[in-house]
């Protein structure tokens, strides 16, 4: 590899100037617009890159109506495709976002597509026709560096794109740009030593979330509308929370996976990761799905499962277990808030019956999801960070996983002895209390401080039990959301100190706050369309 010759700072040097490449020497704002603001969510539309039109194209629609614009030609696909990529362009000079970009490549298509379509019927169009969709950087694209941010795969370009990438090609998107993530791809703070860190654009001084960090800020700034992420732990719905967007975490293989850079030891198959979105909208989730879906996955992806899209419409009142905590971290003040205020929403609801609910063994689950990272312990995640000399980040340090010990076969077996007991007793949960899905926090706390996101808390039990989970924003921290007392805390030493990371609403200004929704394994369907009708109600759709 040529990458193993180089040192990582030599590499970082090059990727970033390629990325200034990339950018139109006139689509660069001036750093003073913005370096001092914490928040910088109005820069966009006040910075005065983007026109009228321009504004209003990324601005005012979710994937599901601009499609119905394109497909009207309202714009053409050129249109809409430059105008997303001068909003990635402002959005990455504010948080950092992007890694590979590729605006000229996407414009390029998006002509293409105008003439190749030209004055066609709009029965006739590919579903996602002209719809600028963004990569996390995992996902190879043809011809660009699938490095996720470690100096050694820096250099080494697709020969061919991703299952995903290539399928959304088929389906008409246009693709533009992939984004930051952790090295690792394992860890709360997208923060490597190639592209460095993505900001948090509600608040700068608090994590974008990880592993699918710039998506989330990419999207929260609208330099896109629909992203593709993948989770293994909460990397979708980490991110969602943080910057107060849609992310959907669906059961693993229902959206190609193949192709996509994992750096975790390979043949380690214990938790799966899975490919999902992240949106502006729940609508835009379910179309995502939708439309993959009904796409034949199996000629794209040889691990993919072909579920075919059924419509189903619920037929009866949703029952909704509710999970106040999982038993093991204590909700934070803002969490806590906006969980019962969805609470109260929904008991008004004649067609909802709310059920309380308590998830069992959550703490001995934890500790299993731990050793299933780490299944033969950290020499391979040493052994690619010496290739280049690079070290350790801070978020990885913080999180444990490189102490973790290994195990051997025996061990490697009694971990799927427990997971199989686990799946019984979350299958009797389900069936005994009759539930159609779980509503919960989607994590003890908001967004946190940099580096601090060290618990895969709340999210990582669904990537362990592999139930479909969709995060929904609802609010952000308010005035009167205080930091109470230590005493508050209800499961010992280590959830008091995750706890008294909330300080306050003064630090935590705009850290966005929500709820996660839960359905049963390859129920992925019912799950969308139950967390439609909540969307509905607590967002007043």
């Amino acid at each position: 590899m040529a990458s193993q010759m180089k040192n990582y700072k030599v590499l970082a040097a090059a990727k970033k100037a390629q990325q200034q490449g990339n950018i139109p020497q006139n689509w660069h704002i001036p750093v003073n617009i913005f370096q001092d603001a914490t928040n910088v969510m109005d820069v966009p539309l006040s910075c005065g890159l983007l026109d009228e039109t321009e504004a209003k194209i990324t601005s005012d629609y979710d994937a599901t109506a601009l499609l119905e614009k394109l497909k009207a030609r309202v714009w053409s696909v050129e249109q809409v495709t430059v105008a997303f990529c001068k909003r990635a362009a402002i959005a990455h000079q504010l948080t950092n976002c992007l890694t590979e970009i590729f605006f000229d490549d996407a414009i390029e298509r998006a002509k293409k597509l105008d003439l190749e379509y030209g004055q066609k019927s709009p029965n006739t169009l590919p579903p996602l026709f002209g719809l600028p969709i963004s990569l996390k950087d995992s996902f190879q694209v043809s011809g660009y560096d699938t490095s996720t941010g470690m100096g050694c795969y820096v250099d080494e370009p697709a020969e061919k794109n991703s299952a995903l990438a290539a399928m959304l090609i088929d389906l008409g998107a246009v693709l533009y740009c992939k984004t930051n993530l952790p090295q690792t791809i394992m860890t709360g703070d997208s923060d490597n030593n190639i592209f460095g860190r993505t900001l948090n654009p509600r608040n700068k001084s608090l994590t974008a979330g990880g592993s699918t960090g710039g998506e989330g800020a990419l999207i929260a700034l609208r330099g896109s509308i629909l992203g593709v992420g993948t989770d293994i732990g909460g990397s979708i719905r980490v991110p969602a929370i943080c910057n107060g967007i849609y992310g959907f975490r669906p059961s693993a293989g229902l959206i190609p996976h193949g192709g996509v850079r994992d750096v975790t030891t390979p043949g380690t198959d214990g938790i799966r990761s899975t490919a999902g979105p992240l949106a502006t909208s729940l609508r835009d989730c379910s179309l995502l799905l939708k439309t993959i879906l009904q796409a034949d996955t199996w000629k794209y992806d040889s691990t993919a499962i072909s579920i075919p899209w059924m419509d189903l419409q619920p037929d009866r009142k949703l029952r909704i277990g509710v999970a106040q905590n999982e038993g093991v971290f204590t909700p934070t003040p803002p969490v806590r808030r906006a969980l019962d205020q969805a609470v109260d929403l929904l008991h008004t609801n004649v067609n909802i019956e709310i059920v309380p609910i308590t998830l069992p063994n959550v703490g001995s689950h934890y500790q299993d999801i731990m050793s299933y990272f780490a299944l033969l312990g950290s020499d391979y995640y040493y052994e690619q960070f010496a290739r280049t000399g690079e070290p350790v980040i801070p978020s990885l340090e913080n999180i444990g996983l490189l102490s973790v010990p290994g195990t051997d076969l025996k061990g490697f077996f009694d971990l799927n002895v427990r997971r199989a007991q686990a799946a019984e007793n979350y299958l009797k949960l389900f069936r005994e209390n009759e539930i159609d899905v779980i509503l919960m926090p989607p994590a003890a706390h908001t967004a946190v401080a940099l580096d601090h996101w060290t618990k895969a808390a709340y999210t990582s039990l669904w990537n362990y039990l592999d139930y479909p989970a969709i995060v929904i924003p609802t609010d952000h921290v308010r005035d009167t959301d205080f930091a109470d007392e230590l005493s508050n805390v209800q499961f010992g030493p280590e959830d008091e100190k995750l706890y008294s990371l909330y300080t306050g609403p003064e630090q935590y200004k705009d850290a966005p706050v929500g709820v996660m929704v839960v359905g049963y394994r390859h129920r992925d369907e019912a799950l969308l369309k139950a967390a439609a009708i909540l969307d509905s109600i607590l967002n007043k759709v």
